[in-house]
């Protein structure tokens, strides 16, 4: 691998890049790889919390509704996850989002995720 003064990069030969590549000044680079249904889970997980504090003040029992995302969380977490826990505490979550319309849609595709819906 070469760098030019163009701050080009050449690779030869048979080379297998896999990865990211950035050249430059100051060149920031981010990546998220989501391994699989744990990553998706996570990344779902992760959205949910984000629109609850986002849409709190829309919500009429934002605390329980935390509970429930963190009773989900656990169980999911757990590594012998009880299914019938989860499913309870995804319809809790369910019914107190179900006001706003980001929330719905994040829980059911969480639910989804898990495998539940």
């Amino acid at each position: 691998m070469t760098q030019h003064g163009d701050r080009g990069i050449s690779i030869g030969g048979n080379a297998n890049v896999s990865g990211q590549i950035a050249t430059g000044d100051n060149v920031t680079q981010n990546q998220q790889i989501n391994a699989g249904p744990a990553g998706e889970a996570a990344e779902a997980l992760a959205r949910v919390e984000r629109l609850l504090d986002a849409h709190a003040a829309d919500l009429d029992e934002p605390d329980r509704a935390r509970r429930d995302l963190a009773d989900i969380r656990e169980e999911v977490e757990s590594g012998d996850a009880d299914p019938e826990r989860v499913e309870g505490a995804l319809a809790r979550l369910g019914r107190r989002v179900s006001d706003v319309a980001a929330l719905t849609e994040a829980v059911q595709r969480l639910t989804t995720v898990l495998g539940l819906g």
